[in-house]
């Protein structure tokens, strides 16, 4: 099996079954060349094309392994150091499994583990990607086996970012406030301007507090407007902020469950079809680029 990468598959899937982009390209190299090419050979020319893209892909990430260690290592760390408090006031630490350490953390954890192990094994079979006679770090059987376990790896990569990105919409939803209703504000300033006309002295007469009561039901509306209103701007600030984290852990969620597509068919644990997983990529690639566009744009808003 050969060791796939993911813009490797995007490509070689859309041009083998979706001949459409395949016949425009042709086209528009035989409207700039005076002698239009013939598929077969601008076939192989993209093919190779797409072999040096994707090799100078894998030199970019080569040590990209211990990033994704390192960031497991520190999320364990800073989980497992986050003490909890115990009989008498001691500090008790975080234990594997306890019911203080949420899920997703863990799932986050394994993750980054796993995308590790991938990139490493990945790292291991670059020297036999550079298809140099007589140089080769495994011999052909082990270095296909190596790819084979480097992209299941992948698939546990993803699978824990899938499980979760689902663990927090349940969690955002789930403990989304209810908003109070309004009578319970008016009823409670009613309640207050009742105590307060009734404290009055009784040698101040009826007109007195007739007066007070007066002042107090004009006061009334306009108090419980600002107060109602303030709570209609907070709850709808809300509202919007759990929208936004809601779209953009779908945006995730549905990015990780198309790149299962391609590990998935690597490993033979799911038939699909070339054009279908590269397909699927290629909406990965839209949607990963469209959650980098918001994220620039809400930092380049909070800094103005």
């Amino acid at each position: 099996m050969n060791n796939f990468e993911p813009h490797e598959m995007l490509t070689q899937g859309i041009l083998s079954s979706y001949t459409l982009p395949f016949n425009l390209l042709i086209h528009l190299l035989t409207l700039s060349t005076e002698k239009p090419p013939s598929p077969a050979s601008t076939h192989v020319i993209l093919l190779a094309l797409r072999q040096r893209f994707a090799l100078a892909r894998r030199f970019l990430r080569l040590f990209r392994f211990l990033e994704s260690f390192s960031a497991a290592q520190k999320l364990y760390l800073s989980t497992a150091s986050t003490a909890a408090e115990g009989p008498g006031g001691s500090k008790v630490p975080r234990r594997l499994g306890g019911p203080d350490i949420d899920a997703e953390v863990w799932l986050d954890i394994f993750g980054r583990t796993f995308n590790g192990m991938y990139l490493l094994l990945e790292a291991s079979t670059i020297v036999d990607a550079l298809e140099i006679d007589g140089l080769a770090v495994w011999a052909p059987q082990t270095g296909r086996r190596v790819s084979v376990e480097a992209q299941r790896f992948w698939l546990f990569a993803l699978v824990c970012g899938l499980l979760a990105g689902l663990a927090r919409i349940v969690k955002v939803l789930a403990y989304a406030p209810v908003p109070s209703a309004g009578e319970d504000y008016s009823r409670g300033m009613v309640d207050e301007s009742r105590e307060i006309a009734g404290a009055m002295p009784a040698d101040e007469g009826r007109e007195g507090k007739a007066e007070t009561e007066k002042d107090l039901k004009n006061q009334e509306p306009a108090s419980l407007r600002q107060v109602v209103e303030q709570r209609r701007k907070a709850l709808e600030m809300g509202r919007r902020e759990r929208q936004a984290k809601v779209r953009g852990l779908t945006c995730s969620v549905m990015a990780s469950a198309l790149d299962i597509a391609l590990p998935g068919t690597a490993v033979g644990w799911l038939d699909l079809e070339t054009g279908t997983v590269g397909v699927a990529m290629f909406i990965t690639s839209i949607l990963t680029g469209w959650d980098v566009w918001e994220r620039c744009g809400r930092e380049v808003s909070g800094t103005r």
